[in-house]
């Protein structure tokens, strides 16, 4: 017999033992503690696949910069080096527009006498 078939189902509801569509005769307590196991087990899966990541992508960073080092010319770091400032100074300029700020940085606000060289 399902619940939905009792006039006043709310009143025949076990608290301690609901209704659930999946794996229906659980309790509420096994319910807490498979919720905790998946969550801690996610948690550790997750945590163990950014290590791995993590380690991986650090070999190729090393290789990456030994092949650059050894196969680039000095031309091209310097091209490289110049778009890097560029896009940093993009990025800057747009964090400043958003946060409201002037498009320039206030300059210094020390006193400097001219004639005291």
């Amino acid at each position: 017999m399902d619940l939905k078939d009792i006039p006043d189902r709310w009143k025949k509801l076990n608290v301690e033992n609901p209704p659930y569509k999946y794996f229906p005769n659980r309790t509420r307590k096994q319910t807490v503690i498979y919720s905790w196991m998946a969550l801690i087990g996610f948690t550790a899966l997750g945590y163990l696949l950014a290590e791995a990541v993590d380690r991986h992508n650090e070999s190729k960073a090393d290789m990456w910069n030994e092949y650059a080092r050894t196969h680039m010319s000095h031309g091209q770091k310097t091209q490289n080096q110049n778009q890097q400032d560029a896009f940093k100074e993009i990025m800057m300029r747009a964090r400043r527009q958003r946060l409201g700020l002037p498009a320039q940085a206030p300059g210094s606000v020390e006193i400097r006498d001219p004639f005291d060289s």
